[in-house]
C-alpha cells in the first residue's frame, strides 16, 4: 500500500554519506551522471535531491522513470511535473491537446513514448512533495522548486503547503519575484534554501540564505541555444565562498559545475534559523 502523500517531505540527517543538490535537469541526464562520477557518488550511502523540472526541453526526459525508481533520488515537485499532472487531470489527454498546449515546452519526448511508460511517469510526478526539509550536520536546509514567499518564514511557508494555500503553492512553483528582485532578505526559521526554477547564466547564485542552482543544463546542451548553461551539483553543506564562486574560478571544465567544498569542521550555516523566533514569530 502505497505511503499518503505528504505536501513537504521531511528527510533526517544522513549519517552514513552525503547529501548534494542538483539544478533543474530537463533530460539532462547524461550530464547528472558526469556530476556524480566526479563527486565520487555512492549511491549506497549519499543521497541526491532536485528542485523539480525533471522533464520536457530535453529528449532524453523519459529517463526521469527510472531516475525516480533509484533509491538515493529524491525530487520535489516543479511547475513541469505540476503541468503533466494537471494535463492527466481526466485521464490520459490526447496527443493533439499535449502538442497545442505544450508548444514551446518541448513535449516531444512525451508524445514519442511508449502510452504506458508515460503514464507511470506522471504516477510518479504525483507522489513528489511540494517542497523538502533536510537535516544536516550545518543545520537544516529547504529544497523547493520556485521561491518562498519574501516576508514567510519557513514554518509558515510548510504550512501553508500543508494545507493547500493555493497562492503559496503557486510561489513554491512558479515564483521568481525573490530573484527577480534580487532580494537578499532570505528565508527565516531554516539554514539553507535550494530552490531551481529561473535559471542562473552566470552560476550558482546566493540570495541571504536562498541559493538558486537551475543554471540552464538543458540549454547548454542544445545546439543554437545559451551556450553558458552547465548543470550544477552542490554538496548541501558546502562552504559558502567556493559554492558561489564564479563559474571561471572552478576546476570543472565541460557543462557541469561541481560545488564539494567543506566548510571548517562543525561550522553551522549561519543565523537565518533563529530568525524568526528573534522576530517574536
Amino acid at each position: 500500500m502505497n505511503a499518503p502523500w505528504q505536501a513537504v517531505r521531511r528527510f533526517v540527517r544522513n549519517t552514513r554519506g552525503r547529501d548534494f543538490v542538483v539544478g533543474d535537469i530537463h533530460g539532462a541526464y547524461d550530464l547528472v551522471i558526469q556530476a556524480m562520477k566526479s563527486a565520487r557518488f555512492d549511491p549506497a550511502v549519499d543521497r541526491l535531491f532536485v528542485p523539480g523540472d525533471l522533464v520536457d526541453r530535453g529528449e532524453e526526459s523519459m529517463r526521469a522513470r527510472r531516475f525516480l525508481r533509484q533509491g538515493y533520488v529524491h525530487c520535489s515537485r516543479g511547475n513541469h511535473e505540476q503541468w503533466w499532472i494537471d494535463m492527466y487531470a481526466d485521464g490520459r489527454p490526447q496527443n493533439e491537446v499535449v502538442a497545442a498546449m505544450g508548444r514551446g515546452m518541448g513535449v516531444g519526448w512525451w508524445l514519442n513514448s511508449a502510452p504506458a511508460d508515460a503514464d507511470e511517469l506522471v504516477d510518479l510526478f504525483r507522489a513528489l512533495p511540494l517542497a523538502m526539509e533536510i537535516e544536516t550536520e550545518r543545520g537544516v536546509v529547504g529544497v523547493v522548486h520556485a521561491d518562498v514567499p519574501s516576508g514567510m518564514n519557513w514554518d509558515e511557508f510548510v504550512q501553508a503547503l500543508e494545507r493547500g494555500d493555493r497562492d503559496v503553492v503557486r510561489a513554491a512553483q512558479w515564483g521568481r519575484a525573490r530573484i527577480n528582485a534580487g532580494d537578499a532578505s532570505g528565508v527565516p526559521g531554516i539554514d539553507r534554501v535550494f530552490v531551481g526554477h529561473t535559471p542562473q547564466w552566470g552560476g550558482l547564485k546566493q540570495l541571504g540564505n536562498v541559493f538558486a542552482v537551475d543554471t540552464g543544463a538543458i540549454f547548454g546542451m542544445s545546439a543554437g541555444t545559451l551556450e553558458e548553461g552547465r548543470l550544477t551539483m552542490a554538496l548541501m553543506v558546502a562552504a559558502t565562498g567556493p559554492l558561489v564562486a564564479a563559474k571561471d574560478r572552478l576546476d570543472t571544465p565541460g557543462l557541469v559545475d561541481l560545488r564539494d567544498a567543506l566548510p571548517a569542521s562543525g561550522q553551522p550555516f549561519g543565523s537565518y534559523a533563529v530568525l524568526a523566533a528573534e522576530q517574536g514569530q
